[in-house]
C-alpha cells in the first residue's frame, strides 16, 4: 500500500515538470509605453491656440476626443496641476465651473493665467496631456443708471431711455429688447434707445437691456413700465344718444383712467363751452336747456390726463320744451273707453304733442320742439273715445291759456267706477200707500238710485260698487214726495236689507224737514226760471269723497208767489248744492241762502269755422268754460255718432276761442267729419267766478293740477251763462272740472 502511493506521487511530479518545461518555451508580450493622442475644444473657443489666453468665466465645457489602442481609462482636467473635473466614458467632456477662481491679480488688477491642462490615461497607464492658457472672467456687465424706472408711465413716440454700461474687459455686445423683441443693438457707445409706446399695447410693457463681454458674460437689467396713449374714459349715466332734453338736468359724467391722473373735463355744447373743470374727483354740472334753442345738438366731453392724452365723448341731444307732464293713477285707465289721447297744441290750434294713454301708463310729458317759452301758452287736451256695435262718442276736455311756468305739472286721480250692474236685488213689495195720493221717489247719490213704481206696488233699487277703490256709500236715502198733499218724507236704509224686505210707510219719516224757499230774480219780460239741487253727506270722509244723497232737485219755469220753495234735511253733517236763477248759477257748499245777488255780468257767443267768438262785459270773472255738444246722436254712415268738448279758458283775457286741430291718430274717430265740415254745435258759454281764487292761474293750481273737487277748494262758484235751449244750464260734468 504505501509502495503504490509512493510511485502515483512519483508520476504526478513528472507530470508537473514536463508541463513547466513546455511554458518557458513562449515569449513574453512587449509592453505598451504609447500614449493616447488627445485633442480638446472649448466650447465658444474652436481656434483657440495654446499659448494664446482665452478668456472664460462661470464655466468652460471641455469636449475631449482622445484615443488609444490599449483603450483610454480616464480623461482629467487639472487647472494649475489642481483636479476639477474626470470622465471615464466617451464621448468624452468635462465640465469645469470656475465661478470660485479669481479673475485678477489684486496688486495688478491684470488677469491671472491659469492652466488648463486636460490628461488622458490609457489602461497601461500612459499619460497625454494637453494645455491652453485661460484667464478667469468672472466679473459680469454692469448696467445702471437707467432713467427708465418701475411702473412709470409713458406715452406717444419719442420716450429716450438712456442708461450706463461697465465692466472689468471689453464688451462684446450691448443690446436693448422690448418685450423681447429686439429694440436696438448699441454699436456706437451711445448708450440710449427710444420706446415707441404708439406701437405699444396701453398697459404693461418690459424694456431689457443685455450688455456681453469678452467672456460672455451678460449683464441683464429689466424694467417693467406703462404705456398709455389713451385719454380717460367718459360714461354718462343719465345721458344716452339721441335723448330729449326738455327741462334742467344734472349731468354726472364719471371719469376715470387706467393709468394716468386726470387733470381736467371740458363740457361744450356745439361750439359753446360749458365748463372746465380741473384737479377734481366728481364732475357735475347743471345743464339747462332752456339756453339753448330747440333742435338737434351734440354734447362734447372732453376728458384729459396727465399725460396729455385726450378722449371726447360726443352724444347727440335734441331740445325740446316741455309742456306739460301728467301723472296718471292706478286704475285710471276706464275700460269702456276704446282709446285715450292726451295732445298739447298752440293757442292758435296747431298740434304741438300728442300720445296715446295705455292702462299701464303712469305718466307722460308733452314737449316740443317748437320754440316757446315758460311763459309761451298753449291748450292741453284730453279725448275719450267709446265705440259700439250702433255707433261711437267722442269726448274732448281742453285746457287753455296753461304756461310750461304756472301748470308744469297735472296730477289726475282715479275717480269712482261703478259696477255695470246692480249689486242688490231690483225689486221689492211696496205695500199700504194710498193708491189715490201722487207719490214719487227719486232716490239718487254715490253709486245707487231707485224708483218707486206706485202702479205695481214695487220699488227697484239699484247700488253699484265702486270698483276703483274701496270708497262706497253705507247708507241709501229714499226720499218721498206726496205731490197732492205737498209732503216730504224720508227713508234711510243700509244696505244689508233682509230678503222678505217690504217698503211700507211706516218706514219713512218727516223728521227734520224743513219747507224753505229762496227768492226768484225777476227780470220783466224775460223768461223766469229756475232750479235747485241740494245733497247732503252723512259724515266728513263722504264730504271729502263726493260720497253724497240727494235730498232735493227740481226746476221751476215760473216764479212762485213767496218764492221758490224745496225741502230741506237737516239730518246730515255736511251740504251742497247748485241754484240757477235765469242766467245766473252758482254752486256752493252749506245751507242754501234765502237769497242770492246777481252778478253784473253778460256774456254771449257765436260759432263758426271751429273758432268761439265771445262778447262779454263786467269784471271779477275769471274762469270762462265754451260747451260743444251734439246733444243727440248725429248719424253718419248708418253709426250713431256723438261728441262732447268743454274747453275751459282765461275769461279775462279772451274774446275768441280757437278749438285745437285734431291729431291724425284721431281723425278716424266720428266726430271728426262733423269737425271737418265746421258743423258742430256750441250749447253754452259761461264765465266763472269762485271764492278765494283771483285768477285763472290760480284757478289751475289750486283746482285743476291735483284734479280737487273744486268745492273742496272754494265754498263758493258763481258764474253768467248763455244756453243754446232758454232756461236749461248745461252741467255736463268731467272728471277733471267738476
Amino acid at each position: 500500500m504505501r509502495s503504490s502511493l509512493f510511485i502515483l506521487l512519483a508520476l504526478l511530479c513528472c507530470f508537473f515538470i514536463s508541463c513547466s518545461s513546455d511554458s518557458d518555451s513562449t515569449p513574453p508580450p512587449e509592453p505598451d509605453v504609447v500614449a493616447p493622442t488627445v485633442n480638446i475644444s472649448i466650447a465658444g473657443f474652436p481656434s483657440a491656440t495654446p499659448s494664446e489666453p482665452i478668456v472664460v468665466s462661470g464655466q468652460i465645457e471641455i469636449n475631449i476626443d482622445a484615443k488609444d489602442a490599449g483603450g483610454i481609462a480616464k480623461i482629467e482636467a487639472f487647472i494649475n496641476e489642481q483636479k476639477v473635473g474626470e470622465d471615464t466614458t466617451a464621448p468624452y467632456q468635462i465640465i469645469v465651473d470656475i465661478s470660485s477662481f479669481d479673475s485678477k491679480v489684486g496688486s495688478t488688477n491684470k488677469f491671472k493665467d491659469y492652466i488648463l491642462k486636460v490628461s488622458a490615461t490609457d489602461d497601461a497607464g500612459n499619460v497625454t496631456s494637453v494645455q491652453q492658457t485661460i484667464n478667469i472672467d468672472n466679473e459680469m456687465p454692469m448696467v445702471s443708471a437707467v432713467s427708465l424706472t418701475e411702473g412709470t408711465v409713458i406715452n406717444g413716440d419719442v420716450n429716450a431711455v438712456t442708461f450706463e454700461v461697465t465692466d472689468n474687459e471689453v464688451l462684446t455686445s450691448v443690446k436693448t429688447f422690448l418685450n423681447g423683441e429686439l429694440l436696438s443693438d448699441v454699436t456706437d457707445g451711445s448708450f440710449e434707445a427710444n420706446i415707441n409706446t404708439l406701437t405699444l399695447q396701453d398697459g404693461e410693457n418690459v424694456f431689457r437691456i443685455e450688455a456681453t463681454d469678452a467672456a460672455d458674460n451678460v449683464g441683464v437689467f429689466e424694467v417693467n413700465f406703462i404705456a398709455d396713449n389713451t385719454g380717460p374714459e367718459v360714461t354718462l349715466p343719465n345721458l344716452e344718444d339721441g335723448q330729449i332734453l326738455d327741462e334742467l338736468i344734472v349731468l354726472a359724467p364719471q371719469v376715470s383712467d387706467t393709468y394716468s391722473e386726470i387733470v381736467s373735463l371740458e363740457v361744450v355744447y356745439g361750439d359753446t363751452q360749458l365748463i372746465l373743470i380741473e384737479d377734481a374727483v366728481d364732475y357735475q354740472l347743471d345743464f339747462n336747456p332752456e339756453l339753448f334753442p330747440t333742435g338737434t345738438g351734440s354734447l362734447h366731453f372732453i376728458a384729459t390726463d396727465s399725460l396729455g392724452n385726450e378722449s371726447e365723448t360726443s352724444i347727440s341731444v335734441d331740445i325740446y320744451r316741455r309742456l306739460i307732464t301728467i301723472h296718471f293713477p292706478a286704475n285710471y285707465y276706464n275700460p269702456v273707453f276704446a282709446r285715450i289721447y292726451v295732445f298739447a297744441s298752440s293757442m292758435d290750434g296747431e298740434t304741438l304733442d300728442s300720445k296715446r294713454v295705455f292702462q299701464d301708463t303712469q305718466e307722460i310729458t308733452l314737449r316740443t320742439n317748437v320754440e316757446i317759452d315758460a311763459d309761451s301758452e298753449f291748450m292741453l287736451t284730453i279725448g275719450e273715445y267709446q265705440t259700439g256695435a250702433f255707433g261711437n262718442a267722442s269726448e274732448f276736455t281742453t285746457l287753455q291759456n296753461l304756461k310750461p311756468s304756472t301748470l308744469g305739472v297735472l296730477n289726475l286721480k282715479t275717480y269712482p267706477r261703478f259696477d255695470a250692474g246692480p249689486t242688490q236685488p231690483l225689486r221689492f213689495p211696496a205695500t199700504g200707500f194710498d193708491p189715490d195720493d201722487t207719490l214719487g221717489i227719486g232716490s239718487e247719490g254715490f253709486g245707487y238710485g231707485g224708483s218707486l213704481f206706485q202702479e205695481i206696488s214695487e220699488l227697484s233699487l239699484d247700488r253699484r260698487r265702486n270698483t276703483t277703490s274701496t270708497i262706497n256709500t253705507d247708507f241709501i236715502y229714499l226720499p218721498l214726495f206726496n205731490f197732492d198733499l205737498n209732503e216730504y218724507s224720508y227713508y234711510v236704509a243700509d244696505w244689508e236689507f233682509p230678503s222678505d224686505f217690504v217698503l211700507t210707510p211706516d218706514l219713512f219719516t218727516s223728521a227734520g224737514v224743513e219747507r224753505r224757499t229762496f227768492e226768484p230774480i225777476v227780470t220783466t219780460g224775460a223768461y223766469e226760471s229756475s232750479n235747485i239741487w241740494i245733497a247732503g253727506y252723512f259724515n266728513e270722509d263722504e264730504f271729502q269723497n263726493n260720497v253724497y244723497h240727494r235730498i232735493y232737485g227740481i226746476g221751476y219755469g215760473f216764479n212762485p208767489a213767496g218764492g221758490i220753495p224745496y225741502y230741506f234735511n237737516n239730518i246730515f253733517d255736511k251740504y251742497r248744492y247748485n241754484v240757477r236763477l235765469n242766467s245766473y248759477y252758482t254752486e256752493r257748499t252749506g245751507e242754501p241762502l234765502t237769497s242770492f245777488q246777481t252778478l253784473d255780468w253778460t256774456v254771449d257767443y257765436s260759432f263758426a269755422n271751429n273758432e268761439v267768438d265771445l262778447i262779454k262785459s263786467g269784471n271779477g270773472h275769471s274762469v270762462g268754460k265754451i260747451l260743444i255738444d251734439s246733444n243727440s246722436p248725429v248719424v253718419i254712415d248708418g253709426l250713431n255718432i256723438s261728441y262732447r268738448w268743454s274747453l275751459l279758458f282765461d275769461s279775462e283775457k279772451m274774446d275768441k276761442i280757437v278749438l285745437p286741430k285734431i291729431p291724425e291718430e284721431i281723425q278716424t274717430w266720428g266726430f271728426y267729419q262733423l269737425y271737418e265740415q265746421n258743423s258742430m254745435e256750441a250749447q253754452q258759454a259761461e264765465i266763472k267766478r269762485y271764492d278765494g281764487i283771483t285768477s285763472y292761474d290760480e284757478y289751475l293750481d289750486k283746482v285743476i293740477k291735483n284734479n280737487e273737487f273744486s268745492y273742496l277748494v272754494s265754498p263758493v262758484m258763481e258764474s253768467t251763462f248763455k244756453s243754446a235751449v232758454n232756461g236749461v244750464y248745461f252741467k255736463a260734468p268731467h272728471f277733471l272740472l267738476d
